[in-house]
């Protein structure tokens, strides 16, 4: 399916780096669509996996549970990010960690579990480069997929220098290099790996992580603990099932056929010391409530591939910052109802449209984000004020009876304040004798002469 690539104008506090990012993975994704004829039928197959499982949530983490459990695992379930939180330093202080390395996960930064983790004594670090970068920066990421996506390989260079106290380098591999060769020892001194997943397999319990750089299989298999912090909807039925979505997932994020890596786990790993502990931790957070809405459950079946982010007009402006919570773009603004803080983000959306045609599994992201803004709160004298005139505008009757009123009233009004509400070169139109609705079922136009008097004015 082709999506029309939009570009915005350009505005004075926009991120040029942001742009030109988001521009650059649409036409690599574009390249592969166009290349796969049977795109739209594996959109469907994914959309109908995902409702699936959302439909009968409690049944397949059930049997998620029991399938990591019989592999070795043991599954914690969080309610919210406290309750996650609280589990993840029990665990770490249970095995007296000083060091905990983290691979990229979103689910992470929806519970703010670096700050916790640091705020108890420990050192954690960030081993995916770009949330390196970021860490690195003291900011948070701007992208679901890319969280370094705001800066360029200038602002990289200087903030090793700084922070690393490395020589300046700005070529992007030589970059690269440099953030590799001051991680990697870091993974055989941690205590504690801490990773998101990808896909959970509910039949066989089959954990599947992607990744491009290495570092999560790392994190994953060299600390003597590691632990995976996952989100409910996750879940897939089988692992025969995930076929559909690695093809759909890496074109959609990066333009990729396939993701570099594509880790599974079913299985405690043996180490030198013994067997490496293993946790599941399943989060909630909004999610079960969020399931339990039917007209907005689809929310849930996000890949978290960033795709709607990078068609947005609004994102590619100010990019993942601009909209103050974990997850940007049009998923973040269903999401954020939901999830945490529950934040009405529904005015950072243009209605545009892109983000329903781009998404992998067929998410109706634009009518769903126009339900909850019909819903929404915000501005209420305005709100109140177009219900009004929706109001007086479908009642002929009302119409008829109150227009004669509002411009009697606005007669009224001091010169000034009038000038200041209309503007000073404008002046509402003359009253016509008939109303607007009887003269439109006459076929006369408002501001005509009726059909009698311009004859009369031919003669």
């Amino acid at each position: 399916m082709r999506v029309a690539i939009l570009t915005p104008p350009t505005f004075p506090f926009e991120i040029p780096a942001i742009r030109a990012a988001a521009q650059r993975a649409l036409a690599a994704r574009e390249k592969l669509v166009a290349a796969s004829p049977h795109w739209e039928s594996w959109r469907r197959q994914a959309h109908a996996l995902k409702k699936e499982v959302i439909t009968h949530l409690d049944d397949y983490l059930a049997q998620l549970q029991v399938q990591v459990q019989g592999w070795g695992g043991q599954v914690f379930q969080a309610a919210d990010s406290q309750q996650a939180n609280s589990i993840l330093l029990t665990l770490a202080r249970r095995h007296q960690t000083r060091l905990v390395v983290k691979a990229k996960s979103m689910t992470s930064e929806e519970i703010g579990l670096s700050a916790n983790l640091m705020a108890a004594g420990m050192e954690v670090v960030e081993t995916d480069l770009g949330e390196f970068i970021v860490q690195l920066a003291g900011d948070t990421p701007a992208h679901l997929t890319a969280p370094a996506m705001h800066l360029n390989r200038r602002d990289i260079a200087k903030l090793f220098a700084a922070r690393l106290d490395l020589p300046w380098q700005s070529e992007p591999e030589a970059l690269s290099r440099q953030g590799a060769a001051y991680l990697r020892p870091r993974f055989w001194q941690a205590q504690m790996g801490v990773t998101g997943v990808n896909f959970a397999a509910a039949a066989s319990g089959h954990l599947v992580m992607l990744e491009n750089e290495g570092n999560l299989r790392l994190t994953a298999s060299a600390p003597p603990v590691h632990v995976a912090l996952m989100g409910l909807e996750k879940i897939i039925p089988t692992l025969a099932d995930l076929e559909v979505f690695l093809r759909l997932l890496p074109a959609s994020a990066t333009g990729q056929r396939l993701t570099a890596y594509v880790n599974f786990m079913a299985g405690l790993k043996p180490q030198p010391q013994g067997r490496q502990a293993f946790y599941l931790i399943l989060l909630d957070n909004g999610r079960r409530r969020l399931a339990a809405t039917p007209h907005l459950r689809e929310a849930l079946y996000c890949l978290r591939c960033g795709a709607c982010l990078n068609i947005c007009p609004i994102f590619q402006v100010g990019g993942g910052h601009l909209y103050g919570q974990v997850y940007p773009g049009a998923i973040g603004i269903l999401l954020a109802a939901y999830l945490g803080g529950q934040t009405d983000l529904t005015d950072l959306c243009s209605q545009c449209g892109a983000c329903s045609q781009i998404c992998p599994v067929a998410i109706d992201l634009a009518g769903h984000i126009a339900r909850l803004r019909c819903g929404s709160r915000r501005h209420p004298v305005l709100r109140t004020a177009v219900q009004s005139a929706d109001l007086i505008l479908s009642a002929p009757f009302l119409y008829r009876r109150l227009v004669p009123l509002g411009r009697r009233l606005w007669r009224q009004l001091p010169p000034m304040l009038a000038a200041a509400r209309w503007g000073q070169d404008r002046q509402l139109p003359a009253l016509p004798e008939q109303s607007f609705f009887e003269l439109i079922s006459s076929g006369q136009a408002p501001g005509q002469p009726p059909p009698d008097a311009a004859r009369s004015e031919k003669k």
